[in-house]
């Protein structure tokens, strides 16, 4: 299977390489929020709003839906400002959130983290959800929009957000309506960029024909596949992929276990691919593969993510240190299988050099999926 191949002799190194990073991620000549100046990686091309001034990945981002003490078993924010913190000083300056999550509390997590550093970060933050009591409610007209935004507003304590995005279209509200809404934030000065979130293939063909790079959050992983919905938003959209690793499923936490390592009241409990049979002997059947391979499970799903068509950027969600080591693992390897100046930007990495390293047996399996989908060429 893994044998002495590429894969093997490069990420069995990776533990070793996350501790002798290279100044420009640790900041080793200056404070770790300013590190020293040096020459820029090349890198293909990425499309705004993607902020490419402070970091040399900017398609890398941490989402904290997870953070915030609700819904995903038990919560330490001690943990949660060191898994941020961790992030930052290797480079990662790109942090999305949402009114909804734990009730704000995952937005008043990420204040506490920029501080007076405003200008150094990029958030992107969401409305049209919120609770009412114990129920998650749609709220997408455009003055429940603009009263979501000046909670986050609050929340962050900010007085602009880099990116506002519809977390997901309300039934009762049209998508245009909702997306004019956000065009206003944008002219109004309080939002730098908007975007959407969830939307299905027609309604981006429907909405956003004749945009340009608009950022789209998309829930795509070996598990649940979304090729379609990538395709569609290639030219109109900047497509964000959401739950890389299916909420932990995909990941070497023990929520890897399925449904019985979940709390009464884990929110996970209402993903169905915890339950799914199939699905947790596909899984269980990666990890075994990627065992063998002495790599994490979630470093080889993240590459074969970064390395499909019309993946613009990713959005993992760390709730301890080691899963955020795990990350950086992951970028260190975005390093070296990026792709060069010269080739066409289809995806964050080049497939080509990430499949001359992943043993082809653990790629068909990561390509079949547990559902034998047929994967897009």
């Amino acid at each position: 299977m893994c044998g002495k191949s590429a894969l093997a002799g490069i990420l069995t190194r990776l533990p070793i390489l996350i501790i002798y990073l290279p100044s420009h991620f640790t900041g080793d000549s200056g404070s770790w929020m300013n590190p020293r100046k040096e020459k820029p990686m090349k890198r293909a091309k990425i499309p705004l709003p993607v902020d490419t001034s402070n970091t040399g990945t900017p398609w890398l981002w941490i989402g904290t839906w997870s953070m915030g003490g609700e819904g995903f078993g038990p919560h330490d924010e001690r943990e949660s400002r060191k898994v941020l913190e961790l992030a930052v000083r290797y480079g990662i300056r790109h942090f999305d959130t949402a009114g909804l999550y734990a009730h704000g509390r995952s937005e008043e997590l990420l204040a506490k983290l920029i501080g007076g550093r405003r200008p150094e970060f990029f958030i992107s933050t969401k409305g049209g959800l919120l609770w009412k009591g114990r129920r998650v409610m749609h709220d997408a007209t455009p003055a429940g929009l603009k009263g979501q935004l000046y909670k986050s507003l609050r929340r962050l304590k900010t007085d602009y957000i880099d990116l506002y995005q519809l977390h997901r279209p309300a039934p009762d509200v049209s998508i245009r309506e909702s997306l004019d809404a956000l065009k206003e934030f944008k002219e109004e000065g309080l939002i730098r960029y908007w975007g959407v979130g969830n939307l299905n293939p027609g309604e981006v063909e429907e909405n956003l024909r004749g945009e340009r790079d608009i950022p789209h959050q998309v829930h795509f992983n070996p598990v649940h596949r979304a090729d379609d919905l990538l395709l569609v938003g290639k030219d109109s959209c900047i497509n964000c992929i959401i739950s890389p690793l299916e909420q932990g499923l995909l990941g070497n936490g023990t929520s890897a276990a399925g449904r019985t390592a979940l709390g009464k009241r884990d929110i996970r409990r209402r993903n169905r691919y915890f339950f799914d049979e199939k699905v947790l002997r596909w899984s269980e059947r990666l990890r075994t593969m990627t065992d063998a391979c002495r790599v994490p499970v979630s470093v080889v799903t993240l590459l074969w993510i970064a390395a499909r068509p019309h993946v613009h950027v990713i959005i993992p969600g760390p709730r301890r240190t080691g899963q955020v080591r795990e990350i950086l693992q992951f970028r260190l390897m975005s390093d070296e299988y990026g792709r060069s100046d010269g080739e066409e930007l289809k995806s964050v990495l080049s497939e080509d050099k990430i499949r001359a390293v992943i043993p082809g047996d653990l790629w068909d399996h990561l390509n079949r999926g547990p559902f034998k989908e047929e994967s897009m060429k």
